[in-house]
């Protein structure tokens, strides 16, 4: 029970600054306990993730899979002349999946009951928000930041956004160059380098640690 008149008068139960996979998931679960839920993004709903991360990646990489069986298809019995790889396309499709999975969570935010406010959102106070550019204030019980990450870039390799790129730009690279060089060996790097060398890229991974995918268990990055 609330003693605070303010707190009682306050005009959601719950705001959530992020619309990743860890703030549209806990929007929906409020939403579905009954809390009077609103969710604030930036961008596009589904954070880095769903639009410039895992899902699109994961979208090259099975369009990759697919031309890494079109270059065996000897050993499978099928014979053709002439193939011809669009990495245009593979960038569509990719855009294509991303745009279908985020009208998803558009859809379940509304179905829970989720008001979604487009906009930076900027704490006030502990119940207070502020989004821009509007200027709406949100008064709220309570808040759960959700705003993910950023690139590490390195002072001395600038990003340009044309020489060097992160993996955002990647995800809307259409011409491939002969060569690339990825700095860093985790996961993003490994998917990218895969992707790259099928489509005919010649690329050198740099990673200051001892093996690939550091985080991970040692063996998966030596295999």
């Amino acid at each position: 029970m609330y003693n605070d008149a303010w707190m009682m008068d306050a005009e959601y139960d719950v705001v959530v600054i992020g619309s990743g996979p860890g703030g549209y998931v806990a929007a929906i679960r409020a939403g579905q306990l009954g809390l009077k839920t609103a969710i604030v993004e930036r961008d596009e709903l589904g954070g880095i993730c769903l639009n410039w991360g895992c899902i699109p990646s994961k979208a090259l990489i099975k369009n990759a899979e697919a031309l890494s069986l079109l270059h065996k298809a000897e050993d499978y019995g099928f014979y053709f002349n002439d193939l011809k790889v669009d990495y245009g396309k593979a960038i569509d499709r990719s855009r294509q999946v991303v745009r279908r999975l985020t009208r998803g969570v558009a859809f379940l935010l509304k179905k829970n009951g989720v008001e979604h406010i487009p906009g930076v959102a900027r704490l006030k106070d502990s119940h207070s928000i502020e989004v821009s550019p509007s200027g709406r204030m949100l008064e709220t019980r309570n808040v759960i930041i959700a705003t993910g990450a950023s690139p590490v870039t390195l002072p001395s390799l600038p990003v340009d956004g044309k020489l060097v790129i992160t993996s955002r730009e990647a995800l809307e690279l259409r011409e491939l160059p002969q060569s690339m060089v990825i700095v860093g060996g985790g996961a993003t790097a490994v998917e990218f380098a895969y992707v790259y060398a099928t489509y005919g890229v010649k690329v050198s991974v740099v990673e200051l640690l001892p093996h690939l995918l550091p985080k991970e268990d040692e063996e998966m990055g030596q295999l």
